[in-house]
């Protein structure tokens, strides 16, 4: 008599591969979402820093160099943001404000980028505002002077904390910028 694999062990076999399989392929996913918004998080500061670059470099706007530096303008539930150049001198509080049409055209040297699926701006936390729907951060040089704007609210503040989420597992990473132009990943 022959001795081989009966029926039912072999689906139990395969039953057991199967299962094995798709708790790795979720595993995988989730992993790779987690991935997904630590990148988003690191680009955000690479952007930031960037701006910075970018005003203390005197990187002209359109043939100029703007009169207000190089800003990040950040809008919550938004699945992306703008490096762009204030063109408005400092001085007045309203001139922090972002104007997509004259300060954010692509043609001329400011970048919008994009995150990815599933990755979006939840929440700003200044030290001014415990919560506000946009903020802008442009840096003037030649320090660069940093200036944290609450678009929503109309003032600035010294500290800003970004919030980025990850929708399907709700994982956050916060950045903070402050007030000396320091930019950093703080969870």
């Amino acid at each position: 008599m022959k001795k081989a694999f009966t029926l039912i062990e072999m689906v139990v076999s395969i039953s057991v591969i199967a299962m094995i399989s798709s708790m790795f392929i979720a595993n995988y996913r989730s992993a790779n979402k987690r991935t997904d918004l630590i990148l988003a998080a690191q680009n955000l500061v690479a952007s930031l820093h960037a701006a910075q670059n970018n005003a203390l470099g005197l990187a002209e706007y359109n043939g100029a160099v703007p009169a207000g530096g190089w800003g990040i303008s950040l809008a919550t539930s938004s699945n992306s943001y703008t490096m762009f150049a204030d063109l408005e001198a400092p001085g007045v509080l309203g001139n922090l404000a972002y104007d997509p049409v004259a300060e954010g055209n692509v043609n001329y040297g400011a970048r919008v980028t994009l995150l990815p699926a599933g990755v979006t701006i939840s929440n700003f936390e200044t030290a001014t505002a415990s919560s506000t729907s946009a903020a802008n951060v442009t840096f003037l040089p030649p320090d660069p002077q940093t200036n944290i704007y609450n678009a929503a609210g109309g003032g600035t503040s010294t500290s800003l904390q970004i919030t980025l989420k990850e929708s399907p597992n709700n994982t956050v990473k916060t950045i903070r910028v402050n007030f000396l132009g320091l930019v950093e990943v703080i969870d």
